[in-house]
């Protein structure tokens, strides 16, 4: 991914000038910097979600887009399951999948459970299994270990060490510990 000069402003005030960065297909990326300063803003971009702005982003082909956004973003009707499986279709295999990927993030007593019955840090792990199911080419996550334990969020960095051997991940934490003990690159906005 290349991205060249991108700018960004909310009325008057800038959030992103003249921004660059070049990345290999795969590894970690640990965005980080001061509350305010455009780090979900620049993802939103990077996902095609925010399309004003100046400068170049050129994916390189790298089109599916897998994002975990900083609150879970599930469906009250669907089961853990149900909401992990949605991007990938309503198959027997797009099941399968998914329950592979919420038994990784330790749910598997959890996977006919509804969001409403989930704490938040479960509800945020069943949005990371979606992405991760999702298989995408690029994979954003936006503060993903919000209300995780400690000690799962630490089995979750693992998993996501194993899944950039394929693919480029890009984290934005506040949390230097996380930055730390994934050993990635970062970028200070």
């Amino acid at each position: 991914m290349i991205i060249s000069d991108l700018s960004k402003k909310f009325g008057k005030k800038v959030i992103l000038q003249n921004f660059s960065l070049n990345t290999d297909n795969n590894g970690i990326i640990a965005i980080w910097g001061e509350s305010g300063k455009g780090k979900t803003t620049l993802l939103r971009m990077i996902a095609g979600l925010d399309k004003k702005y100046t400068g170049k982003i050129d994916l390189e082909g790298k089109n599916k887009i897998a994002y975990v956004f900083q609150e879970p973003r599930l469906l009250n009707n669907l089961t853990a399951l149900e909401n992990a499986a949605l991007p990938l279709g309503n198959t027997k295999e797009a099941a399968q999948l998914a329950e592979i990927w919420l038994k990784k993030m330790g749910l598997e007593n959890d996977l006919h459970t509804y969001p409403e019955e989930m704490s938040g840090g479960m509800k945020q792990r069943v949005s990371l299994a979606r992405a991760l199911a999702y298989e995408g080419d690029i994979l954003l996550l936006d503060e993903p270990f919000n209300g995780i334990d400690p000690e799962r969020t630490k089995a979750i960095m693992d998993i996501l060490i194993d899944y950039s051997k394929d693919r480029l991940c890009i984290v934005v934490t506040h949390n230097k510990e996380h930055i730390d003990y994934l050993g990635c690159k970062t970028v200070n906005i």
